[in-house]
């Protein structure tokens, strides 16, 4: 089982900051120009809408570096119309536009360009990205929503229990069962990990997780699949590409803050299963 759920408020709005935002750059520096301010401040939960009008998508996880924090989604989800990833894209919330892409590695294929499907997502002023993941759908959340920590790639195993969500499907589970190269509608490749778990259109970009005796853990970032299969980048992945790390809360107390410490998250390393089998037959995806 991954947890049981409980009742709570969607994404609320206050007029002042409860956790540190700002303009990350993780470990590259790129000169962006000042983002717009909101009338209103925006709290952004993994797994809300994070939408690079027109396409729709899922907002990931909570990303930090030197100088602050970004929120992490799929590069394919802000394209040009050859499929390649840009920035510069707005991107619209459950009800109001919280922030902009400023960087994307969704360049090519995988094998021939060193792409990476991973776009970070800069908040605007006095907007908050809460590490707490949420139900878009049902506002429900696994546990008590609050991130401890992840899982590295070592840790994964074939028949691990996995939760999703997504903006299109919401709260989905499913078992890990491979690695497998998936072949976007461009012809584009990209090396993932594949699961049970259900994928439709939309769901891109979104939190993987798991609740365990460990507290919830981050896993990943949903890019793609079909009913029956969700396949994403493992969260270890994400954090190693843009130079980053993953905030977490130390306390599960109310109020209590995410912690910025690289230290403070719990990093599970050894593997309680059997290895992830590499499943040579490409899968063309029907969903991203």
């Amino acid at each position: 089982m991954i947890s049981a759920t409980r009742k709570v408020r969607p994404g609320r709005r206050f007029g002042s900051r409860q956790l540190v935002t700002g303009l990350l750059v993780a470990a590259a520096c790129i000169v962006v120009p000042a983002a717009p301010a909101n009338a209103v401040a925006y709290n952004y939960y993994a797994g809300h809408p994070a939408n690079p009008l027109p396409a729709t998508c899922t907002g990931g996880y909570a990303v930090a570096g030197a100088s602050g924090v970004f929120v992490v989604t799929a590069g394919h989800c802000a394209t040009n119309a050859g499929g390649a990833g840009v920035t510069g894209r707005r991107i619209s919330g459950t009800d109001e536009q919280f922030g902009t892409v400023i960087r994307n590695d969704w360049i090519g294929d995988f094998y021939t360009t060193n792409s990476f499907d991973g776009a970070l997502i800069r908040l605007d002023p006095d907007d908050t990205a809460y590490q707490i993941v949420e139900d878009p759908i049902t506002h429900t959340r696994p546990g008590n929503g609050r991130v401890r920590g992840w899982y590295a790639n070592s840790a994964l195993y074939a028949g691990m229990r996995i939760g999703k969500m997504g903006i299109t499907t919401g709260w989905r589970e499913g078992t890990i069962t491979e690695w497998r190269d998936v072949v976007y509608p461009n012809g584009w490749r990209f090396y993932t990990l594949c699961s049970t778990a259900d994928s439709r259109p939309g769901d891109s970009g979104g939190p993987v997780w798991r609740n365990d005796g460990n507290g919830l853990m981050a896993i990943g970032i949903s890019i793609g699949g079909n009913w029956g299969t969700a396949c994403f980048i493992p969260i270890q992945n994400v954090l190693n590409r843009f130079g980053a790390t993953l905030p977490v809360f130390t306390s599960l107390a109310a109020g209590a803050r995410p912690n910025l410490d690289v230290d403070a998250a719990r990093v599970v390393t050894e593997r309680s299963g059997p290895p992830i089998p590499y499943n040579p037959e490409p899968l063309v995806l029907d969903s991203w």
